[in-house]
């Protein structure tokens, strides 16, 4: 009676020894997937938050920025050899003193004469002389003409200012080209008598700004101090305006035009009281790092994945010894009481 009793005390344990076999198993199931899943979510995470802050940092503060300062020093390289040309005219002695001498006609000719070899020298397109004493032009075509008044209130417009030098620009819109007019004060005693200048095409300025891209599709393009654009790689957009609040010098901001989300950015030109102004889609400044985070999390959903594999391996591989002993044990203790 007392053996009988033993044996089915043993059966008995050997089913609890069975259930907390199982509940030992998993246990360590779940120790080892979260030993494993924790870190890898974590490091995960943080590896893709850290890749997004630093390429977005790079891009915005780095990329885009380049970018525009590269284009605006090539705008600036351009201008400044025409600046300097229409410079030198303005500081020429000899015409300082033949326009405060009256501007004799018997020197007319050799005044001509220098500004064609000036126009042809820079390769421009006209080079001129325009005189306050006597208010007339003259240019490197032997044009000599009087001032007309409003048409030519350019003239006492700059005369009167304080400033140096003038960039004016003439944009044909109709074939987006432009050409560009540097006038520089003659100076004579500190005071302003004239003016001297060239004027220039800019064809490889409108190329540039037509041929080039940020990115895959980004543009740059021109605008005056009030946001209305000079030059832009659609011409049908020439003359219309856009803001520059919160983009000015650098800054950047976030713009739709029709359905997609745009960044936009502009710098000063020195020479030009203008703004080159950049733009690229969102999704392509942002793309390439939102798919490379994507790729990371998959891939490491896919280490997971292999890891859990090896777990449940593991485990069962650790469980399997246990496991036969217990179904032995139990199978040995139910004969015996079947024997009974």
């Amino acid at each position: 009676m007392e053996y009988v009793i033993f044996i089915r005390l043993e059966v008995k344990h050997n089913f609890i020894f069975k259930d907390e076999t199982l509940l030992l198993k998993h246990k360590l199931y779940a120790s080892l997937i979260m030993a494993t899943l924790l870190p890898l979510t974590i490091s995960t995470l943080l590896f893709s938050n850290n890749i997004r802050e630093n390429s977005v940092q790079r891009l915005e503060n780095t990329e885009l920025p380049t970018a525009l300062s590269n284009v605006k020093n090539a705008i600036e390289w351009q201008l400044a050899a025409p600046i300097a040309t229409s410079r030198a005219i303005a500081k020429n002695l000899f015409i300082e003193q033949w326009i405060e001498s009256g501007e004799p006609e018997n020197s007319t000719d050799n005044f001509i004469e220098y500004l064609d070899h000036i126009k042809n020298n820079d390769d421009a397109i006209t080079a001129y002389i325009v005189s306050d004493k006597t208010k007339k032009y003259y240019s490197s075509s032997s044009e000599i003409r009087n001032l007309t008044f409003p048409s030519d209130n350019w003239f006492n417009d700059f005369l009167y200012s304080n400033k140096p030098y003038e960039l004016s620009f003439d944009i044909n819109k109709e074939i987006n080209k432009a050409k560009i007019y540097i006038n520089y004060a003659i100076e004579v005693n500190g005071l302003k008598v004239g003016i001297a200048g060239i004027s220039h095409s800019l064809n490889s300025m409108n190329d540039m700004i037509e041929n080039q891209t940020i990115g895959q599709s980004g543009i740059v393009y021109l605008v005056d101090q009030n946001g209305l654009i000079k030059l832009h790689p659609n011409q049908e957009l020439i003359g219309s305006v856009v803001s520059l609040n919160n983009i000015m010098y650098g800054h950047q901001s976030t713009r739709l035009k029709g359905q997609e989300e745009y960044i936009v950015s502009s710098i000063p030109l020195t020479s030009l009281n203008w703004h080159l102004v950049a733009e690229i889609p969102s999704q392509e400044l942002y793309g390439p790092i939102d798919s490379a985070i994507k790729t990371n999390l998959l891939w490491g959903t896919l280490i997971a994945l292999v890891g859990l594999i090896f777990i449940m391996l593991f485990v069962n591989r650790m469980f399997k010894p246990i496991e036969d002993i217990t179904v032995s044990i139990s199978s040995l203790a139910t004969k015996i009481i079947g024997k009974r």
